[in-house]
């Protein structure tokens, strides 16, 4: 199970926010919404903090098209191969004298880290970080990372759902789930149908690994669809050799009848002669003959072992194909909230727009 993502700076941030908006309310009771009582500084602020929460939001879905589109930043940044072989081959040894205790101290380390990726020049694509060994009380060790210009996808991961318990907490103190305008009740509606298809989605992002993990324990979905393909192949070459076998076997039972004509015709020829070469023709005729018979017998085999065959690996194949479809199933399920999600949110960021638009216009 994956819970990283509870465990941000960004938490706190949400959770600052929404205990600020609380407190205010509390200090100051007044009613949820547009309504004639209703404080108007806490109806704007709530309602830029919501759209600022909506913006953030957007930035992740926007951070996740340009990094798959290969736009981001660290896909322009180039090291060569043996500047990140020196540099790792020196960070073995700085490692090796922290073991040995001829260096100590969090500043002095990561100052001789530094030092070396910046003489080897890979100091832009590799992030170094100084923390405690949990294998070895009181030494500290090296965590070397890839460098991301923009940050991790984990840390823009948790700021997308802490933001979105946020703005759906300021939707309510903004709009205090009010429904009767055609307006109102959409931006509810949408907000809070996107926030909680997130928040299944955070819960499946935790747990979904683990699930797919036991269900593909002895079978992956890879290797499933692998084995359909190679079912497949075999069940269509069996069949075709069930289609094809009665003429293989007729082309076999033609040859022994004219090999058994031949080794007839050489006998009555050779008769009471004692001619060596005649009578290895005939044995080598008798031994045509018998392999023309064994090809007979192989073809009734074959067209009689053929169904039997057709049958059990058409079993496996439905069998495999019943494991891929579960599997399917389990990936579609922790992947298929995406399709609701997202769509979702266009709409809802562009309705956004226009209420604050049409707010301020009219």
């Amino acid at each position: 199970m994956n819970f990283d993502f509870l465990r941000s700076r960004h938490a706190l941030v949400a959770m600052l926010v929404i205990g600020a908006f609380g407190a205010w309310h509390y200090v100051a009771p007044m009613p949820f919404g547009d309504r004639a009582d209703a404080n108007v500084w806490f109806l704007l602020t709530t309602g830029w903090f919501a759209v600022a929460a909506y913006i953030a939001l957007a930035l992740y879905a926007a951070r996740r098209a340009a990094h798959r589109l290969r736009l981001t930043p660290e896909f322009g940044w180039e090291a060569k191969l043996p500047a990140l072989e020196q540099a790792q081959s020196q960070l073995t040894e700085l490692q090796n004298r922290i073991v040995r205790r001829e260096i100590a101290g969090k500043a002095n380390i990561k100052k001789a880290a530094r030092d070396i990726v910046t003489t080897a020049g890979v100091a832009r694509v590799l992030r170094i970080a100084v923390i405690k060994d949990e294998r070895a009380i009181g030494l500290m060790r090296l965590d070397v990372t890839p460098r991301n210009a923009l940050g991790r996808m984990a840390s823009w991961l948790s700021a997308h759902v802490w933001y979105g318990i946020a703005a759906a907490l300021l939707v309510w103190f903004h709009g205090g789930g009010r429904s009767d305008t055609t307006m109102g009740l959409a931006l509810n509606a949408l907000s809070y149908f996107v926030i909680g298809s997130g928040l299944l989605g955070a819960f499946f992002w935790a747990f979904g690994p683990t699930w797919l993990t036991r269900a593909e324990r002895e079978l992956t979905i890879e290797k499933a669809l692998g084995l359909c393909e190679h079912f497949a192949r075999k069940v269509g070459a069996a069949q075709e050799a069930l289609t094809n076998a009665p003429q293989r076997r007729e082309l076999a039972l033609a040859e022994a009848s004219n090999l058994e004509q031949q080794v007839t015709e050489a006998k009555d020829a050779v008769g009471d002669s004692k001619d060596k070469k005649l009578a290895k023709a005939v044995k080598a005729a008798e031994k045509d003959l018998k392999a023309a018979k064994g090809a007979v017998k192989a073809a009734d085999k074959e067209m009689a072992s053929l169904p039997g065959d057709i049958e059990i690996l058409t079993g496996q194949q439905q069998l495999v194909q019943r494991e891929a479809r579960r599997l399917n199933r389990y990936r579609t399920l922790l992947r298929g909230w995406r399709l609701f999600h997202v769509p979702c949110s266009v709409v809802l960021l562009a309705l956004v727009a226009v209420h604050v638009i049409s707010i301020y216009y009219y």
